[in-house]
Parts: structure tokens; sequence; C-alpha cells
């Protein structure tokens, strides 16, 4: 079948760690007096690190070829592209 690679669970308990710390992070950047722009951005950008170390890691794509990996991602994008369009779709009602 496939190719057998064994990670150490040492590797899994520490990217547990780090999702855990990310999700801390999440949870306190509320509370800080940030502007909506920047609460928002700090959420998404903190959201795409932990779904990029989930993927990577947990999804074992770390250890595929570069094409299965691209495969894998690209879908990733395609909500961050729905959400420019209604975001310029909104924008472009708020001039007429």
């Amino acid at each position: 079948m496939g190719m057998e690679i064994h990670v150490p669970r040492k590797q899994y308990w520490m990217i547990f760690v780090a999702l855990f710390v990310l999700t801390i992070v999440e949870v306190g950047i509320v509370f800080f007096p940030l502007s909506w722009y920047e609460l928002v951005s700090g959420l998404c950008a903190l959201a795409l690190i932990k779904a990029y170390m989930v993927a990577i890691y947990y999804m074992h794509l770390g250890h595929e070829t570069f094409t299965l990996r691209t495969m894998a991602l690209i879908p990733m994008l395609i909500p961050g592209f729905y959400a420019l369009v209604l975001c310029a779709e909104g924008s472009a009602r708020l001039i007429w």
C-alpha cells in the first residue's frame, strides 16, 4: 500500500501544546484594546497558522509529494476567495 512513516509521539505532543498555546492566545487576544480590524486580522492569522499545523502534521501532508500537498491545500483557498468576493460586492453596494 502506501509507505509507512513513523512520527515520534513527542512530536505529536509538541504540536498539541503549540495548538493549545495558539488557542489560548486566540481567546486572550479578544481582551486586548484592539480595533476591530486588528482583532479580526489577528484571529484570522492565528486560525490560518493552526489550520496549517493541523494539515501538515496531523494529516501528514508534510511527508507527501508537492503535488499531493498542493491538491490538498488549494481547496482551502476557495473560502478566502469567496470572502473577498463578498466583501467586494458589499463595498460596491455601499457605493451605489
